[in-house]
C-alpha cells in the first residue's frame, strides 16, 4: 500500500558511486522525503560541495539515528552493512542494503568469499534478494532488501528466463566487462586512467566472488545444480555492463521458442527492453534499463545483455525495490538519467 506522506529515506555511505546513484534518485522521488546523506569522510561539508553536479545541499554526517528514517539505504563495504542493520532494523526502519552483505543465504560461503565471518548470520534467511523481476512478490512484505551485485544483474537477466522455461541445459557460460567504476571510488592504481586506458584484461577466472550469488539464484531458477563458467572483464570505460551468456537448449527447442521467452519476460517489467540487435551499454547509460537480445548461432543460445552498473545494477534496482515494497509506481523516481560519474 503506498505512503499517504513522504517516506523518509537515508542514505549511508552516499558519496561512493553507488550512495551517489542512491541520493541522486531519491533526491527527485516523487514520494520520497531525503532526509540524511552520511558519509564519514566528507561529513560536516555540503553535500553538493562533495559530489559534482548534485543539487543536494544538506550537510553530509557521520552517525545516523535510525528514527530520522522509513527507508535506509545503505552504499558500504562489505561487512559494515551487516554490523549496522540490526539496530535499523530494530528502531523499525527498513533496510535496503547495496553491499553483498545479504545476498548469500550460507553464511560459510560468505566467510569463504569474502574473508570474515558474516556478523548477522542470523538475518541471512530474512532478507529478500532486491531483483524486482524475480522477486517481486516477495519484496511486497520485505524488511531487509539485499541489492544484487552488477555482474550478477545482468547474467541472471540473461540466463533465468530460459532456465525457469526448461528451455536449456544446466550447463552456462557467461562472458561479461565493466566499465572501471564498478571498482568504487577509492583510488587504486589498477584503476588509474594510465593503468587502463587502451586495454581489455580478463580477471576473476579462478573465480570471481559474484559466482557464488550468480550460483545461487541459477539453482533456484533450475530447480537443481547449475555447472556455471563466468569471466568478468575490465573495459577502459567509466560505467556499463555488457554480459554475454552461451546457452544450449535442450533437444527439440527452437529459435522461435527461445525468443518468445525473452519478449515474454521482458513484458512483465518496465525496465526491460527485448531488442532485435545486440545492445550498446552506451544506450542505458545512467538509467535503470536492460536491454536483452536473444540470439542463436548454430544451435547456441547467445543472449546479450546491457545494464548501467551503478543504475540497473545499484542504485537504480535499489530504488526500483523500494517503489515495490512501499506500493510506489514501479518507474517513480527513475526516469531520468542520472550521469555522474
Amino acid at each position: 500500500m503506498a505512503q499517504s506522506k513522504p517516506l523518509r529515506a537515508a542514505v549511508v555511505g552516499s558519496t561512493g558511486y553507488i550512495g551517489m546513484q542512491c541520493t541522486a534518485l531519491l533526491a527527485g522521488h516523487p514520494d520520497v522525503e531525503l532526509t540524511r546523506v552520511l558519509g564519514r569522510s566528507s561529513a560536516g561539508s555540503r553535500y553538493c560541495d562533495v559530489v559534482p553536479g548534485s543539487g543536494v545541499e544538506m550537510i553530509i554526517e557521520d552517525s545516523l539515528d535510525p528514527g530520522a528514517a522509513d527507508v535506509i539505504m545503505a552504499a558500504l563495504p562489505h561487512t559494515v552493512a551487516a554490523s549496522l542493520a540490526p539496530g535499523w532494523l530494530a528502531a523499525g526502519a527498513t533496510v535496503i542494503d547495496c553491499s553483498a552483505d545479504f545476498r548469500l543465504r550460507d553464511a560459510a560461503a560468505y566467510q569463504q568469499w569474502y574473508g570474515v565471518a558474516h556478523p548477522s548470520p542470523d538475518l541471512l534467511g530474512e532478507a529478500v534478494y532486491a531483483m524486482v523481476e524475480l522477486e517481486r512478490a516477495h519484496l511486497a512484505s520485505a524488511n531487509l532488501i539485499a541489492v544484487p551485485g552488477c555482474y550478477p544483474t545482468a547474467a541472471l537477466l540473461a540466463c533465468v528466463p530460459a532456465l525457469r522455461a526448461g528451455l536449456i541445459e544446466p550447463d552456462i557460460v557467461v562472458d561479461a566487462k565493466s566499465g572501471v567504476s564498478g571498482a568504487g571510488r577509492e583510488a587504486k592504481v589498477a584503476n588509474l586512467f594510465a593503468e587502463v586506458n587502451e586495454s581489455v584484461h580478463a580477471y576473476g577466472v579462478a573465480g570471481h566472488r559474484h559466482k557464488s550469488e550468480m550460483l545461487q539464484q541459477l539453482r533456484v531458477a533450475a530447480d537443481g545444480d547449475v555447472r556455471f563458467t563466468f569471466v568478468p572483464h575490465l573495459i577502459p570505460m567509466t560505467r556499463g555492463i555488457l554480459a554475454t551468456a552461451y546457452l544450449r537448449p535442450r533437444p527439440g527447442v527452437t529459435e522461435t521458442q527461445f525468443r518468445d521467452v525473452y519478449a515474454a519476460f521482458c513484458a512483465t517489467s518496465p525496465f526491460l527492453d527485448h531488442v532485435d540487435r545486440p545492445p550498446a551499454t552506451k544506450s542505458v547509460t545512467g538509467t535503470n534499463r536492460a536491454a536483452i537480445h536473444a540470439g542463436w548461432q548454430d544451435g547456441t543460445a547467445v543472449v546479450t545483455v546491457a545494464i548501467d552498473n551503478l543504475g540497473k545494477g545499484g542504485g537504480g534496482q535499489a530504488v526500483h525495490a523500494m517503489n515495490v515494497r512501499f506500493g510506489f509506481d514501479e518507474t517513480a523516481g527513475l526516469e531520468s538519467r542520472v550521469l555522474w560519474p
